[in-house]
C-alpha cells in the first residue's frame, strides 16, 4: 500500500508537465523557477471502517499547490488538475488561486484532494 503522497504523485507525475516535489521544494527550484512548479503534502490521515479494531479503509487528505507564472497558466491547470484527480477517485474539497510573494510574480494554485483507500489486510 502506498502512502497518500505517492498515489497523488504518480497520477499527477503521469499525466501532467509540471514539476512535483514531495513534502517541501529544493530551494534550487525557488531560486530559479522553471514553472510550472508542483508540491504534494499530506494533510491528514484517519483510519475508518473498523472491524475487530482493524481499520478496513483510511481516508487522506492532501494538498496540491501549483506555481505558476500567469493567469492563462491558473486557467490551463486549476480545472485539469481537478478532472485527473476525480478520475482516479479524488475528490477536490479546497480550492484557491493566489499571488504568491514568496515566489515574486508567480500565481499559485492550492488544491486538498479527500479519498477513502481500502486497506488490504
Amino acid at each position: 500500500m502506498k502512502t497518500a503522497v505517492s498515489y497523488v504523485y504518480d497520477i499527477l507525475n503521469e499525466e501532467t508537465d509540471i514539476d512535483f516535489y514531495t513534502n517541501s521544494v529544493p530551494d534550487s527550484a525557488i531560486t530559479k523557477p522553471v514553472f510550472p512548479i508542483g508540491r504534494i503534502v499530506e494533510i491528514q490521515g484517519n483510519y475508518t471502517n473498523k472491524a475487530s479494531d482493524n481499520p478496513l479503509s483510511i481516508q487522506f487528505v492532501t494538498q496540491v499547490d501549483v506555481w505558476v507564472e500567469s493567469l492563462e497558466d491558473v486557467d490551463k491547470y486549476y480545472y485539469s488538475i481537478d478532472s485527473l484527480m476525480r478520475a482516479n477517485d479524488w475528490e477536490c474539497i479546497f480550492s484557491e488561486q493566489t499571488d504568491d510573494p514568496d515566489l515574486e510574480g508567480s500565481k499559485r494554485i492550492i488544491k486538498r484532494y479527500s479519498a477513502t483507500i481500502n486497506i488490504d489486510l
